[in-house]
């Protein structure tokens, strides 16, 4: 899937914080983006069909998904 679909999942899936409320979106890998709200907030938003999505901080994608982030509360 393209980011452009990525991002009008995300549209879909979450009015409240798309619209007027995003500053910029960017490419974040595959079927990934990151989102920047006007507030200064930042979001990753990860699609990969109808029932395997994610939406969360950008501290929790680092935790949780890149290598050498933390998982658990532990060094991984």
């Amino acid at each position: 899937m393209n980011h452009n679909d990525i991002y009008k999942r995300f549209e879909l899936y979450f009015e409240l914080y798309a619209g007027n409320n995003v500053a910029a979106w960017f490419q974040n890998g595959k079927n990934s983006i990151r989102i920047r709200q006007t507030n200064g907030q930042e979001f990753i938003f990860t699609y990969n069909s109808q029932k395997d999505w994610r939406f969360e901080t950008v501290q929790s994608y680092i935790n949780n998904s890149m290598k050498g982030g933390k998982e658990n509360g532990k060094n991984a």
